[in-house]
Order: C-alpha cells, then structure tokens, then sequence
C-alpha cells in the first residue's frame, strides 16, 4: 500500500475516534498507525480528548442526577430542622423563659394562717412561677433569725403553669401559694430578693449577700 502522509491521517483520526469512517479508511488508518509512532502519539491524545463511551455519558447523566437528587433532600430535611429549631426557641422564649416579677408592695403580701403556715398572695396579672427557700437561721441587725427568700417569675406570655401553684383566684386573694411547714419550725421574716442556688453552693453568692439586697416583706 502507498505510504499516506500523516496529516492525511490526522485529519480523519476524529472519525476514526468516533468510528464513522468506512472500512476501507479504517483499515488505511489502522495500518498507518502500526508504523507511525507519531501519529500512534497524536491518536492517543486526541482519542483521551474526544472519546467518551455513550454507556459513560449515560452513567455520568445519571450520577450527576442522582446527586441532585440527594442534594435536593438533604437541603429539604436540613430546612425542616431549622424551622423547628426556630420554633421550639420562639415557643422557649414566650413561654418557657421567664424572668424575675420586681418588688412593689401593691403585689405582694404574706399572711400567717391559723395552722401556722405561711401564705404568699401575688395580685398581679399572671406568673410562672414562685421560687422559694426552706427557713435559713441568718444573722439579722446582730440577731440570729429563721427566714425565708421568695420571688415570683413571669413569661412573655401569660404562663399555662400558674395555675398549678394557685390555691385561689378572686380579686381579693389574688394567686395564692402556701407554704407547707412544719409545726416545729418558726419563721421570723420574709424577704423578696432574686438568688441561685448554684452560684451560692460555687461561693459565688452567699445568702447574707443576698440578705443585704433583699427587701423585708414580711415579719413576725
């Protein structure tokens, strides 16, 4: 067979890649190639460049499909918990957080009851709650006395939970919570004053500190 010039052969070398020449030209290019290692270079190169089989085209498609796919449900489920991360902090913030209710004398007032219990009566619109301690004996302008510190706390709204700590509910008695004490102990003074236990029991607090900014609410 004549020899072919090689830009002859790299010219149909695409087609050859692509296998749409005829036989007789494949066979042209096939023999060429055996003998002509610089055009067996250039095919090599061209071949990386140009050929992808359909079937990996097709597994490509379908990869890059898939992954979509994936992608698009994970953003869906990394959404929805990011809406209820959203909501439980609005709910946690409007009903759970609370905060303390200041001091007036308008609403608060402890009465002593015939059973020897303390009564605390709140007059304001709602609470979420009372914090209260057990009878501490404290060193009070140089006497020591049993007392007790109370404070109320409230929500942004008006907090489900207070009824839970009401005995009664009418204009004159407001919410009302009773102490339950024992018989044997005696209560010398109520004091309304915000503490933490915690930063008590860490020494970062103590309860005469807390004496000395609480107000007297009632005494004995």
């Amino acid at each position: 067979m004549k020899d072919i010039k090689c830009t002859i052969i790299q010219d149909v070398l695409p087609l050859y890649i692509d296998k749409v020449v005829s036989q007789d030209t494949k066979e042209m290019v096939d023999e060429h190639l055996q003998h002509c290692a610089k055009c067996q270079k250039e095919y090599e190169a061209m071949k990386h460049e140009l050929y992808i089989p359909i079937e990996n085209k097709v597994s490509l498609l379908s990869d890059l499909s898939r992954k979509w796919r994936k992608k698009k449900v994970m953003i869906s489920i990394a959404s929805v918990l990011i809406t209820i991360t959203i909501l439980i902090g609005v709910y946690a913030y409007v009903f759970v957080y609370d905060t303390v209710i200041p001091y007036s004398e308008n609403l608060f007032k402890i009465e002593k009851q015939d059973d020897n219990r303390l009564a605390s009566h709140y007059y304001g619109k709602s609470h979420a709650g009372l914090k209260a301690t057990h009878p501490l004996l404290l060193e009070v302008d140089g006497v020591k006395k049993n007392v007790i510190f109370i404070f109320y706390t409230q929500t942004i709204a008006d907090s489900p939970s207070r009824k839970l700590f009401n005995n009664r509910e009418n204009k004159e008695q407001g919410y009302t919570f009773t102490f339950g004490l024992d018989e044997s102990q005696d209560v010398d003074a109520v004091y309304y004053v915000e503490y933490d236990v915690k930063k008590i029991i860490a020494e970062k607090d103590s309860w005469d500190s807390v004496l000395e900014r609480a107000t007297l609410i009632w005494i004995k």
